[in-house]
Order: structure tokens, then C-alpha cells, then sequence
């Protein structure tokens, strides 16, 4: 009968084991998800940020890094660098 008894504690200890994990599992992969959205977030708002920043010091109008200079700690078209140098 003690062993018909500690083998029942024993089920029952296990499942509560498991349904924790599963329950847990759950609550930290979405506190993992979000965390991730988070900074993915930031990662997105800081692109944006250094993209409205790469404006003409010039004319004011966006420019396209991988063409026009960086001179002066500023971005510059090429024809508005051209313009100021003349």
C-alpha cells in the first residue's frame, strides 16, 4: 500500500512539474518575442533617425550615401558641393 501511495505522489509531483514547464515555456517565450520586438524597434527607429539626419547641408533635400559626400561633418550632393566650391 506505501508503494501504491509513493508511486501516486510521484504522478501527481510529475505532472505539476510538467504542466509548470509547459506554462512557463510559454510565458518566457513570449516575454522572449517581445523583447525581441523591442529592440528590433529601436534598431528600426535609429535607421530612421539616421536617415532624416542624411539631408543636403545645402538645399535641405535627402541624400544618397552611397553617391554624394561627406565633408565638413555633413552630407552634400554632389552638384550643391560643386556649386559652393565654384
Amino acid at each position: 500500500m506505501l508503494i501504491v501511495d509513493l508511486a501516486i505522489l510521484v504522478g501527481v509531483a510529475a505532472i505539476l512539474v510538467i504542466g509548470g514547464a509547459v506554462i512557463g515555456g510559454r510565458s518566457l517565450g513570449a516575454r522572449l518575442e517581445k523583447k525581441r520586438r523591442e529592440l528590433q524597434g529601436k534598431r528600426n527607429a535609429e535607421l530612421e533617425r539616421r536617415r532624416l539626419d542624411e539631408v543636403c547641408a545645402a538645399c535641405g533635400e535627402p541624400v544618397d550615401a552611397g553617391v554624394d559626400l561627406f565633408e565638413r561633418d555633413q552630407w552634400w550632393h554632389r552638384r550643391c558641393w560643386r556649386e559652393t566650391v565654384e
